[in-house]
């Protein structure tokens, strides 16, 4: 091979090399995703090309710059969060609301000719859901049992068949200081009847305040109460709505805070000594203003607010407007819902998917108070009582 025929090989293997560099170059800039220079590469004239390849290298000198401000940000090891711990000189003690699972003391219910029939038509006023109750009742005796709770002082009646507090709460203590739990207990109607509210004092204004302070962690520091729960006079029969459970159910919350004892107590079987720890929760919101507007229902029963008590008032206000009527356990002085209201409105409405969504509906956008304490149980044991 001659010295000119060589250079000519090698010529033709360079335009094809540039032939192939080429084609690869256009198919890249056809098919990329990087839009500049495909609007670069199909620029109609020069000032256009120049400035699509202008744009493209900005952006990539701006991301240059934002990865090389971010990496130099980075290694100074910025802190954006700083969590410091405080150790508080005391605790306000939260309330505590007890409650005896049987109602109605069957040594009542015999000694007043009360039969099993008006008891659970009675009991009827506290279940929100529906119940078995109508199920092969005659139309004469829903008549007569809605006479016999006409003729009857409703309030009354459910606090002569409940137990009292001296017979319920026979001891307190706290801290090693003994008091007299009845004398300061609080009676309030629940979904379980009547119950009582322990630690909490009331302003001359009527707002509750905490009546403990704790010092130190220790079960001997906090709360000691003997609960007497009368198991020999349970009545014998099921009624509806209530538990064939013996025992009290407890509740821990704000004295200020309507207690939930319904939805977040917890149970404690006779015959057991039960201790429960507590994990207390403070939120504080960063907000300066004032919370507490409760949407567009007032509440007219509440010196301070709470979740809890707009979450009451807001339930009141629906079964009013749908029933005429306020739960026995509701706080008010409009008429009470008797049973057969229960059973013809109120329940229909609470099981009914329309009013449960209308219940939700209200409850959007509740504020929850800038100052929130959530009190959980985050131990609980119990030992078997010596005999």
């Amino acid at each position: 091979m001659t010295e000119k025929e060589s250079e000519k090989e090698e010529k033709g293997s360079s335009d094809e090399l540039e032939v192939i560099n080429h084609e690869l170059n256009k198919d890249f800039l056809e098919t990329t995703t990087f839009h500049g220079l495909v609007m670069a590469y199909h620029a109609s004239n020069t000032p256009e090309k120049i400035f699509w390849i202008s744009a493209c290298t900005i952006g990539f000198g701006l991301l240059v710059s934002q990865i090389f401000l971010l990496l130099s940000r980075y290694s100074t090891h910025p802190i954006n969060t700083i969590v410091t711990r405080h150790y508080a000189d005391e605790l306000s003690f939260p309330a505590v609301t007890l409650c005896n699972f049987n109602s109605f003391k069957a040594s009542y219910i015999a000694a007043n000719n009360i039969t099993e029939s008006q008891v659970r038509y009675f009991r009827e006023m506290f279940n929100v859901v529906p119940s078995y109750f109508k199920l092969n009742r005659s139309q004469a005796e829903v008549q007569q049992l809605d006479a016999w709770i006409d003729s009857l002082d409703i309030m009354q009646f459910v606090t002569d068949a409940a137990f009292t507090c001296e017979e319920t709460i026979r001891f307190c203590q706290f801290s090693g200081e003994v008091f007299d739990c009845c004398a300061e207990a609080l009676p309030v109607l629940t979904g379980h009847g009547l119950c009582w509210t322990l630690g909490v004092r009331t302003h001359s204004n009527g707002t509750r305040y905490s009546r403990f302070a704790q010092y130190f962690q220790s079960s001997d520091a906090g709360l000691s109460a003997w609960v007497n729960v009368h198991s020999e006079d349970y009545t014998d029969f099921y009624i509806p709505g209530s538990t064939q459970d013996q025992g009290i159910r407890i509740n821990f919350h704000l004295p200020h805070s309507p207690t939930t004892v319904d939805t977040d107590g917890y149970a404690v079987p006779p015959g057991v000594h039960t201790y429960a720890y507590l994990d207390v929760t403070k939120y504080i919101s960063l907000r300066s203003d004032n919370w507490g507007d409760c949407v567009n229902f007032p509440l007219p029963h509440y010196n301070v607010y709470s979740y809890e008590a707009c979450v009451n008032n807001i339930i009141a206000s629906e079964i009013w407007d749908q029933c005429h009527c306020r739960l026995i356990f509701q706080l008010g002085d409009t008429p009470t819902c008797k049973p057969k209201d229960m059973i013809t409105c109120v329940q229909p409405f609470a099981s009914d998917q329309s009013g449960v969504v209308r219940l939700l509906e209200s409850m959007r956008g509740l504020e929850v108070p800038s100052n929130y304490v959530v009190f959980q149980l985050a131990k609980e044991q119990s030992t078997q009582v010596h005999s």
